[in-house]
């Protein structure tokens, strides 16, 4: 069986506050909570099938001496794309107004999450996503 891409860890300076941005922004929610004893809190798509989530972002309360270039999330329309720039914008966490970047690039914006990761937003990238 070929290795399965399951989770990725980011360093956060504050989990409820990290916690907060991915719930609003990428509809993820927590599916195993460390808190308040622990120092890690693991987040899944609400909308998935029933059992174990295929993928998992994990907030790892630590010092922040790394950062991941951004994580990549899948719009179902261009309109999405430019709600959550808005928002971006408005909340003055925007990086990237939205741009098309043709091909397989496809339709694009860029925000910084509370600790300054890179979390990117698209539309037509060739890429299914998990659910």
């Amino acid at each position: 069986m070929p290795v399965r891409f399951t989770h990725i860890v980011l360093k956060v300076a504050e989990l409820d506050r990290s916690i907060a941005f991915y719930r609003r922004f990428c509809g993820l929610e927590v599916v195993r909570d460390g808190r308040p004893a622990g120092h890690t809190a693991w987040l899944a798509p609400t909308r998935r099938a029933p059992g174990l989530p295929a993928f998992v972002l994990v907030l790892y309360l630590t010092a922040i001496d790394c950062r991941v270039d951004h994580l990549g999330f899948q719009c179902d329309a261009r309109e999405e794309v430019d709600r959550i720039a808005a928002e971006g914008e408005r909340l003055g966490i925007l990086k990237e107004p939205p741009f098309d970047g043709g091909g397989d690039i496809g339709y694009l914006t860029m925000l910084r999450d509370p600790d300054g990761h890179v979390v990117e937003f698209t539309f037509g990238q060739p890429l299914a996503g998990l659910p």
